[in-house]
Parts: structure tokens; C-alpha cells; sequence
């Protein structure tokens, strides 16, 4: 890659970072609340769905055919959606093992209608926004100008940023989110599918906000599982485990060289 094209490609990621951080979301609030006249509480929904999509307009904008490569992804055998969604599925699982060690209470899940809506749409702006963010700007496209180590970093401190917006987060809850980020980022890098992230990311957040409950713009989720500290610190010790030990094997198997067929003559 010429001068010339790493400072262009170096642009256009500035650039994605810029209105994907500042301005989608707030085109997407004025949108809803001042040009469609939404109720303030369906608005946050709106906007949070919109702003998934705006995401993906200005992406493709910006990279056209590279970010239609990526979401398809390079290894399509590999099956980097359903694949996504088991990791999702063992993670939470590992949380829940994890909290059993100490003092749980079960509780009945009454989830109502309008709460699936929220739950799904506020997981979904999740997912694609900061999947395109920290997976596809920084881990891909920065990755190829200033090298995949450094930007595999990179993603990993974004991605712990972006939720220091919402609720005040502890030692506890930024360890799990870094390494979250290391798990899907190697999963990124493994599988060279952002639709597979974006299902990993998905299904994450909606299993464990109806396992631990969560808050939805205001709207809240009663949790099936509640439990004291030491259960807490089991569930994410457990987390640590299952995380560290899927990236460390997507990632030896990434710098793994390929051995290449052998014919006998």
C-alpha cells in the first residue's frame, strides 16, 4: 500500500469513526423527535434502530465492496453466524455456572411485549454500531495501515470506552467488557466475518439482559437470575475463563501456518 493510499484509506476510517461516534445518533434523535414527532419513549427506540441502519449506509458509503466482503465473510464454511450465536450461548452459560457457586435465587421471567421490542432494537443498534466501530474501522481498516497488533488494542480500549456512557462501570465490568472485546475481535480475525460478530454481539446482549436483567432506556428487565457477591465474582471468573480460552485458541489457530497439500507423484 502506497503513502498515498494508506493516507486516504487513514481518512476514511477518521472519518467513519467521526459520524458513527457523533453524528448518526443524534441525526437519528432529531429525526424522530423533531421531523416525525415520536413520543419521547418510543423515540429512543426509534433513534436506536435508525441509527443501526444510518451506521450501515455511511459504512458502505465509505468502503462500497469492502464492507460487503467483510459481512459475508471470507470463510463461509466456517458458519461465522450460528458459530457466533453458540459463543453467545456458552458465554451466558458460563455466567450462570459460575453464579451457581454462590447464593442464587431464581425468579419468573414476565417479559412483556413492548419489553422484546425494546430488548431487541437497543441490542441491535448495539451490536452493528459498535461492531462497525471497533471490528471494521479500527481491527480491519485501521489494522491494514498501522498493523493488526496495534489496532487489535485499539479496538479493545474503544470498546470499553464507548460503554463508559452508560451505567458506571466497576473493575469488574471493564475487565469483562475487555475481554469481550478480545474474544470477538479473535473471533473477527478467525472467522473474517462481521455478520458473524454482529450475531456473537446480538445474541450476547439479549441473553444475558433477560438472565441479569438490564435497563432498556428507562425500561426495565427483570432478571431470572439474582445473586449475591460471591456469586457475582464466580460468574465472572467463569466469563474470564471461557473468553480467554476460546481467543487463545482463535488466535494460535490465526497465526497457525496453513500446510499446504501433499501429492504423491
Amino acid at each position: 500500500m502506497t503513502l498515498r493510499q494508506r493516507t486516504a484509506s487513514l481518512a476514511r476510517v477518521l472519518l467513519g469513526l467521526y459520524l458513527l461516534g457523533n453524528v448518526t445518533y443524534r441525526l437519528s434523535l432529531w429525526v424522530c423527535l423533531d421531523l416525525l414527532h415520536v413520543p419521547p419513549l418510543h423515540a429512543l427506540l426509534g433513534a436506536s434502530v435508525l441509527t443501526a441502519v444510518l451506521d450501515l449506509v455511511v459504512v458502505h458509503l465509505l468502503f462500497g465492496r469492502g464492507l460487503v466482503v467483510r459481512l459475508a465473510g471470507c470463510r463461509p464454511d466456517r458458519r461465522p453466524v450460528q458459530l457466533g450465536v453458540l459463543m453467545a450461548i456458552g458465554l451466558v452459560a458460563s455466567m450462570v455456572l459460575g453464579a451457581m457457586f454462590g447464593g442464587v435465587q431464581w425468579t419468573p421471567q414476565d417479559t412483556r411485549h413492548v419489553q422484546w421490542v425494546y430488548l431487541i432494537g437497543c441490542s441491535f443498534h448495539a451490536a452493528v454500531s459498535e461492531e462497525l466501530l471497533c471490528r471494521f474501522l479500527v481491527l480491519d481498516r485501521l489494522g491494514q495501515i498501522v498493523g493488526r497488533a496495534p489496532a487489535f488494542v485499539l479496538q479493545i480500549l474503544l470498546f470499553v470506552y464507548l460503554h463508559l456512557f452508560g451505567p458506571p462501570l466497576d473493575l469488574r465490568a471493564a475487565s469483562h467488557l475487555a475481554l469481550g472485546a478480545v474474544m470477538i475481535g479473535s473471533f473477527y480475525l478467525w472467522s473474517r466475518s462481521l455478520l458473524g460478530a454482529i450475531a456473537l454481539h446480538l445474541a450476547y446482549n439479549v441473553l444475558v439482559s433477560l438472565t441479569f436483567g438490564a435497563s432498556l432506556d428507562g425500561l426495565a428487565l427483570s432478571p431470572m437470575m439474582v445473586g449475591d457477591d460471591f456469586s457475582l465474582r464466580h460468574s465472572h471468573q467463569a466469563s474470564a475463563v471461557f473468553m480467554s480460552c476460546l481467543s487463545i485458541w482463535m488466535l494460535w489457530n490465526i497465526r497457525r501456518p496453513r500446510r499446504l497439500p501433499t501429492y504423491i507423484l
